[in-house]
């Protein structure tokens, strides 16, 4: 994981490894989530992770940076708008 990349940054990165498309052609981020507002919590987290439907794919943040890319969308998820928020206890 560089360092240097936001979690935005990472998410649309890993987001067209996963797809094999050109970061450029997918969906604005921002369609599925407020990037300043997941770069912020991200930022501010000290545990947990959120999750978010993204170009067909479910997409979790965890508190560290990590990004990881699932196959489908999430079921329980209303619409590619929402996101979750969870935070370990």
């Amino acid at each position: 994981m560089d360092p240097r990349e936001t979690p935005c940054e990472r998410v649309t990165r890993r987001v067209a490894e996963e797809t094999d498309t050109d970061v450029l052609e997918l969906p604005p981020l921002f369609d599925a989530v407020d990037p300043d507002g997941l770069n912020d919590t991200v930022a501010t987290m000290e545990a947990g992770e959120v999750t978010f439907a993204y170009a067909g794919r479910t997409v979790t943040v965890t508190a560290d940076g990590d990004v990881r890319v699932s196959d489908d969308a999430p079921t329980s998820l209303a619409s590619e708008g929402e996101a979750s928020v969870g935070q370990a206890r």
